[in-house]
This record gives C-alpha cells, structure tokens and sequence, in this order.
C-alpha cells in the first residue's frame, strides 16, 4: 500500500500510514529475532528525505538506530538526510559508521530501496 500511494504522489497518505505502522510496531514485545521486521522507519524516513522533509527524516532514522544501533540502512538514510541538510561533517562521521557495517559492498543503496 505505501510504495502504491507513493507512485501515485499521494505522498501525505503515504506518510500517515508510515506513521501509524511506526507506532503499531512500537507496541511490539522485544524479542530476538523480533516477531515482525519490516523496517517501517526506514520507509518512513526515505519517504521523509523524498519529500523534502530532511529534518523529519533525521529524527526517524536516529530512532531507529536508538532500536537497531549500526543498522546500514538506517545510516545511510541518516546519511542521505544529512547532505540534504548540508551537514556534510555529520554525514561523513555517518559515512564511516556505514562503510564499517554494510556487507553489501559490491551494491550501492539508493533510497528507494528503503521505500
């Protein structure tokens, strides 16, 4: 449903669903391996870098690592949040942070892949 409202640039409604499965996945009881990972943050906070919203965007993958510390895909959207920020110092600190915890290295991430 979310990458459908999203082709269809109903991004506002993208963003409130987003926001309403972060909040339903919150309530989730921790285990290990937790009981339903689909990375709803990630999502939330691609859709946040592509709609402008790089702040928003910040904020949510910073959460998400508070959750899943040295997530690279979190990091790379907090990376890509930041250069839209025009924090370059912080997305290079990030930058390393990434580069130390991707396996993929032979892939390079874009932020639809977050979506």
């Amino acid at each position: 449903m979310r990458k459908l409202l999203w082709r269809r640039k109903t991004t506002g409604g993208a963003i409130a669903l987003l926001q309403s499965a972060v909040a339903v996945q919150d309530t989730l009881k921790y285990s290990e391996p937790e009981d339903w990972f689909f990375p709803v943050r990630e999502s939330l906070g691609a859709t946040l870098v592509m709609n402008g919203n790089n702040a928003g965007a910040e904020k949510v993958f910073r959460e998400d690592l508070e959750r899943h510390p040295r997530n690279p895909r979190s990091l790379f959207g907090l990376q890509q949040a930041l250069k839209a920020q025009g924090k370059e110092y912080d997305a290079g600190f990030v930058q390393k942070q990434l580069q130390a915890s991707w396996k993929g290295r032979n892939t390079q991430l874009k932020l639809d892949d977050l979506v």
